[in-house]
């Protein structure tokens, strides 16, 4: 009997098709815009968005510092994503917004200029950043997805704070 034509053998486990396996759930990030450049925080690190109110300059603190906010009565060091991503110089015109993150020992938040929206990005659709991109925005992301709102750079948050 040729071997192709074996009866199936209870028994033996069942080998599922790569098809049926279960796509992987995605992970929700929190679009921001800086300048007309996108980014996406995930949202398991975000602790809540809010305008920028007073920002207060540390003299002698590194450039990616921008200052500190008084935020609901505690203090963030916030994040000055525009250098540390190597992005355009911000227009004075708007007020910008505040991200504050968790899952960090000290309050840490980031400054940027506006929000997009909250998008799913499943693992397989994550793609390289672009060769154009500077080497300090590079590093500091996962990848890239597409998005509604465009191409959207993924945060490693961990690697950005310590830029």
């Amino acid at each position: 009997m040729d071997a192709s034509h074996e009866p199936h053998d209870p028994n033996a486990p069942d080998v599922p098709d790569a098809e049926a396996q279960p796509r992987p759930d995605p992970t929700a990030y929190l679009g921001f815009f800086l300048g007309e450049e996108l980014y996406g925080v995930p949202l398991d690190q975000l602790r809540e968005v809010a305008r920028m109110s007073h920002l207060r300059r540390v003299p002698g603190a590194p450039a990616g510092v921008a200052g500190l906010v008084n935020l609901r009565g505690e203090i963030l060091c916030a994040l000055d994503a525009r250098t540390i991503l190597a992005s355009a110089p911000q227009s004075d015109l708007d007020t910008p917004f505040v991200v504050a993150l968790r899952g960090f020992a000290d309050p840490i938040g980031l400054v940027v200029d506006s929000l997009a929206d909250i998008y799913s990005v499943y693992p397989d659709e994550i793609g390289v950043p672009p060769v154009t991109w500077p080497a300090e925005r590079a590093v500091c992301c996962i990848g890239t997805a597409e998005v509604p709102a465009g191409l959207m750079g993924l945060l490693d948050l961990n690697r950005l704070i310590k830029v």
